[in-house]
């Protein structure tokens, strides 16, 4: 009897959660489509009728369902899931050089990945050259980002190949290297987040130094650009680690006014510099400190009061030296701009199995009454399971691999904390799936995507040989010599509407000789929606003379739905069929219809083509692209 109840009370519990896994999956990748965007953008899922922002609400939703149901089914106090000791650093020898072996890779392979972008410019490191157009179009022409230049991201990722640049110009170094530097300082200051975190995580030594690889490995990805190094995603976690020891401190709990000053000044530069990196991530920091502050608030009511004044502190702080137009990304994006709609492939499903087996439990421990009393500790478990809800929005918006690793990588430590606390073998299954999809996964996605490598050529009898010769292949560019490009020089000023989709040494011979016509945006990056659109073929019309690659240089195109669906499939890895729902806004196609009814060819350069405004008179143009 007791064995037939026993395996009655397992089957019920299976049952439902199966139910529950089930309810998810139509919440998060059916329902959505029900309610899709009003709005016309640039967006795959606005094409396809996928609403992310309701996902990501049904997400948090759920998320805090299953914690709630915890909070209720264990009301008595209990240990947090996830451990930070106050005895300082717990770090071993073994952690230290391993992190050491890590700094030493990390140089290796960006100086690797330097010499094959400059030799063979691949379509791979195409965000390479886009952020690097942008660094000369700074240095150079002297335009300002958000105000004069678009730029997408943070002070300290937009100005930090500049700053590298002016470091370096003495040592004869290039805008090239200047740019790879930051990249690699940026990449090491995240490997040293998650060094921080997990040296000071409550964990098996071995398990550490998995998790520490395994982190490491996956967020090489200079493929992303500037914009995905580490720390911009990492930060956030370390940095609320990081105030959480401060604040706990014995100097920082006297009642005195250097105190005050002290947490006051931690808590707003903390704040400030996320906000610097990116606005999101200052907004998803603000969210999680603000948990951490209220959480606290049950034993010390001073960290809230210290948190806003803080928080006063650097709103003023922004509105005086940040320009309203730095926020205008984060609302774009917020409406759905260049989003994906959610496809049952392995990295999401992953991600997504990840966040409810850590959310869940860090949410419901910071509410119940820490068993030990420490309520700063329980509070930043609290804080840590919010920030993972807010970074999640990252993660699903642009949900393809690389945005769920990076978005997702705090998530994902968490757990291996976790786990290793826990369970052995739950650990080792982790790190195994994290490392299939992650890693081995992105990979095999980057192969079909940038090289047109698909699965089948990857696990053909010899792969190693196969996929050698056709990236072999696919590499190398023939750039023009010196006599060839001297024939730009008959022209006064010269726009390029497409940069950064040429050779690069073109575009670098029109932008050092000082003959680049610029513009707001590069080629079409952040033209999302019709008054971004319309900005970009004003700045184009007033061209009088535009340089594009020769195929770019009429009408036509491909039917945006078809290649979104092409896209989707090689990036998932999936086989996707989705119907067109909604026409997007087209920006490449509109730039190059309103390009071939204003301008006429007058020249031609290799691959090149030099076009001249037809009239100086023209009728200005229109977000449709056609003329009149």
């Amino acid at each position: 009897v007791t064995s037939r109840r026993t395996l009655a009370a397992v089957a019920a519990k299976w049952l439902s959660v199966c139910t529950f896994a089930l309810l998810v999956y139509y919440a998060l990748f059916r329902l959505p489509f029900r309610f899709p965007l009003r709005q016309q953008l640039m967006s795959p899922s606005y094409a396809y009728g996928f609403n992310n922002g309701g996902a990501i609400i049904l997400t948090a939703a759920f998320l805090g369902a299953v914690a709630l149901l915890d909070l209720l089914r264990r009301r008595k106090a209990i240990e947090g899931p996830i451990g930070f000791p106050r005895e300082g650093i717990v770090a071993t020898r073994s952690l230290r050089v391993t992190l050491t072996i890590l700094v030493v890779c990390y140089v290796a392979l960006t100086f690797a990945m330097y010499l094959y972008d400059i030799n063979s410019a691949p379509w791979l490191m195409w965000e390479t050259r886009h952020l690097l157009h942008r660094a000369w179009l700074m240095d150079l022409y002297g335009l300002r980002p958000y105000t004069e230049l678009s730029a997408e991201y943070g002070p300290i990722i937009t100005y930090a190949p500049s700053w590298m640049f002016r470091l370096l110009r003495p040592l004869g170094a290039s805008h090239e290297q200047a740019y790879f530097a930051s990249y690699l300082v940026l990449s090491l200051a995240g490997l040293w987040c998650i060094y921080y975190v997990l040296s000071r995580a409550q964990m098996p030594v071995p398990s550490r130094l998995v998790a520490l690889v395994m982190l490491a490995t996956a967020g090489f990805t200079p493929y992303m650009g500037i914009n995905g190094a580490l720390v911009r995603y990492l930060f956030p976690f370390a940095s609320l680690l990081l105030g959480h020891r401060i604040l706990a401190s014995k100097f920082f709990r006297q009642q005195n006014i250097t105190s005050w000053g002290g947490a006051v000044i931690v808590v707003l530069l903390l704040l400030g510099g996320n906000i610097l990196l990116s606005p999101e991530i200052g907004v998803a920091f603000a969210l999680g400190w603000f948990g951490y502050a209220v959480l606290t608030s049950r034993g010390e009511a001073r960290i809230l009061v210290v948190s806003v004044i803080a928080f006063v502190a650097t709103a003023l702080l922004c509105w005086l030296f940040l320009p309203p137009a730095y926020y205008g990304t984060f609302l774009r994006f917020s409406e759905g701009a260049n989003n994906l709609p959610f496809l049952p492939a392995p990295h999401l499903l992953f991600y997504i199995l990840t966040l409810f087996l850590i959310v869940p439990p860090v949410l419901a421990v910071s509410l119940r009454e820490p068993r030990s009393g420490d309520i700063p500790g329980a509070a930043i478990c609290g804080a840590l399971g919010i920030l993972c809800v807010i970074m999640a929005a990252g993660a699903l918006g642009r949900c393809d691999p690389p945005h769920v690793l990076l978005y997702g990588m705090g998530a994902s430590m968490l757990l291996m904390i976790r786990l290793a606390n826990i369970s052995r073998r739950g650990f080792s299954a982790y790190a195994v799936a994290y490392a299939v999809v992650f890693i081995l996964f992105i990979e095999i996605s980057n192969l079909a995507v940038f090289y047109g490598i698909g699965p089948k050529v990857v696990f053909s009898p010899h792969p190693f040989t196969n996929v050698v010769h056709r990236l072999w292949s696919a590499s190398g560019t023939d750039h023009l010599d010196a006599a060839t490009l001297s024939v730009l020089d008959r022209y006064p000023r010269l726009g390029v509407p497409f940069a950064s989709l040429g050779d690069p040494a073109v575009e670098r011979y029109v932008i050092t000789s000082g003959k680049l016509d610029p513009e707001y945006y590069v080629f079409i990056v952040g033209v999302y929606n019709a008054a971004a659109l319309e900005r970009k073929l004003q700045d184009v019309g007033k061209m009088e003379y535009i340089l594009v690659p020769g195929h770019l240089a009429s009408w036509g195109g491909p039917d945006p739905c078809v290649g979104y669906l092409q896209d989707i499939r090689q990036w998932f890895l999936y086989p996707a069929k989705l119907p067109c729902r909604a026409e997007p806004l087209n920006p490449m196609m509109a730039l190059r219809g309103f390009i071939a009814d204003h301008y006429t060819p007058v020249d031609q350069m290799g691959s090149w083509t030099v076009l001249r405004r037809v009239s100086a008179g023209s009728t200005p143009p229109t977000a449709t692209g056609r003329g009149p």
